[in-house]
């Protein structure tokens, strides 16, 4: 798979699993979001790593690998507690933890609380992945 596709994956999967089942407003890598003053939103972050040959054999057949980590940044004014964005970080860790979806593998999902972040508070979730190429 090549950087677009894997972050395609993880898109479309965050979307329908996480922005429109609960909704939630979320900014996509380089896109703008409209979050009211008074509700939770999310950053999607797709960082990606270095891709290494994993296999030896028939160079048709070698598998080589990308690593990567998706960041769902998680934010509430301050002043409404955590919960809600607890809540959400177990939503979205659910959502991935051990599934493989369009040739992304995602493992342990964790969540970091950050704390105050200027106006919001706010908790991370990370997702290590990685996706296979054939050939």
């Amino acid at each position: 798979m090549n950087n677009e596709s894997i972050a395609n994956a993880i898109r479309s999967r965050f979307k329908t699993q996480v922005a429109d089942a609960i909704p939630l407003s979320t900014q996509y890598d380089n896109h703008d979001t409209d979050n009211p003053d008074e509700t939770s939103w999310c950053r999607l972050t797709i960082k990606t790593g270095k891709a290494q040959q994993v296999s030896i054999g028939n160079p048709s057949a070698q598998r080589y690998r990308t690593p990567g980590v998706m960041i769902a940044q998680l934010f509430c004014p301050i002043g409404k507690g955590d919960s809600e964005l607890k809540g959400l970080a177990d939503s979205i860790i659910a959502a991935f933890r051990g599934v493989t979806d369009t040739g992304v593998t995602f493992r342990t999902p964790y969540m970091n609380e950050v704390g105050r972040k200027d106006a919001d508070w706010q908790i991370n979730v990370v997702c290590p992945f990685y996706a296979d190429d054939i050939g």
